[in-house]
């Protein structure tokens, strides 16, 4: 009976909670109508309208979204994550923050329905604790989405790296400067390095626009922390600055790549013939000595059977 008021108590704090947040993002929401009104006037159309209301509901689950992830974890480190899985944009980071909220709303009310409804692990321990660790993993589930998204793209670009070098070099040779080349980069190269267009993109715009291209190639490598691509950015920065040969550098560079990976594939080939030695022993050596000592196992065991 202790058990399923305790259990009945979580329940009842967490729909609470759950009404406290949806009241907060109402509020949030009722906040920046104001603000649209005050800025915009009131001459807008019954669809503007509806819009901005549905932007103040996005608007108010991702401030709670942000909320819960500065409770959690380091937000400069969510957007460095951010930043690795490509999720740049404002947009991006609204649906992220979004999911951050809801997902851990949605996942408490199955938890209370399946608790309260169906009666499933009542009156017992077990019950508390799985509801527990349900409401644990709902909010810590978003950020491992994230880490992993960030650590597949953060490879997908690093196994674009070599074939980034060779098309530098092309670009280079061709007579082009640094700004033309990303310029034909992005515009050509979308279709064989779609991770890397995507990372050279903005860098272009803000080049266009006059911003310094030392300064942003230098963040871009210290965000997505990848080593190979840090090492071609600093080649690119350096020639940048200060002028000179570039198809030396990259060339170098390339075969330094070329030779790492050379050892990283001997290392998972040996490591493969070890797990294979470890099969080979397990599994193929017992059904060989069956094969090979059974029957005269068997003749042996009749023969002395008969004795």
């Amino acid at each position: 009976m202790n058990t399923m008021a305790l259990i009945m108590a979580v329940a009842v704090a967490a729909a609470v909670l759950g009404v406290g947040l949806l009241l907060l993002t109402v509020v949030s929401g009722a906040r920046e109508k104001r603000l649209a009104r005050r800025y915009r006037g009131e001459r807008g159309q019954v669809a503007g309208a509806r819009r901005r209301a549905g932007a103040a509901w996005v608007e108010g689950f991702t401030e709670s979204g942000e909320r819960i992830d500065r409770a959690l974890a380091d937000p400069g480190e969510t957007r460095v994550l951010l930043a690795q899985a490509g999720w740049r944009d404002a947009r991006s980071r609204a649906v992220f923050y979004a999911f951050q909220f809801l997902f851990p709303v949605a996942v408490g009310l199955v938890a209370l329905l399946l608790f309260g409804v169906f009666g499933l692990f009542a009156d017992s321990l077990f019950g508390l604790l799985m509801l527990l660790m349900v409401v644990i993993l709902s909010l810590l589930a978003p950020r491992y989405v994230l880490r992993s998204r960030a650590k597949k793209r953060r490879e997908r670009i690093r196994r674009e790296v070599p074939l980034f070098i060779n098309v530098l070099v092309l670009l280079f040779e061709s007579g082009l400067n640094l700004r033309q080349a990303l310029s034909s980069l992005v515009r050509d190269g979308s279709e064989t390095l779609p991770d890397l267009v995507d990372e050279f993109r903005p860098i272009l715009r803000q080049i266009e626009a006059g911003a310094d291209a030392d300064s942003l190639l230098y963040e871009t490598g210290k965000v997505l922390a990848i080593e190979e691509l840090d090492t071609v950015l600093g080649i690119l920065r350096q020639v940048e600055r200060y002028g000179g040969e570039i198809r030396e550098p990259l060339l170098e560079t390339l075969e330094t790549l070329q030779e790492k990976r050379s050892m990283e594939l001997r290392e998972q080939v040996n490591v493969m013939s070890g797990k294979m030695t470890v099969v080979l022993v397990t599994c193929f050596f017992p059904p060989l000595l069956i094969f090979i000592a059974g029957p005269a196992f068997m003749s042996i065991s009749a023969t002395l059977g008969n004795l």
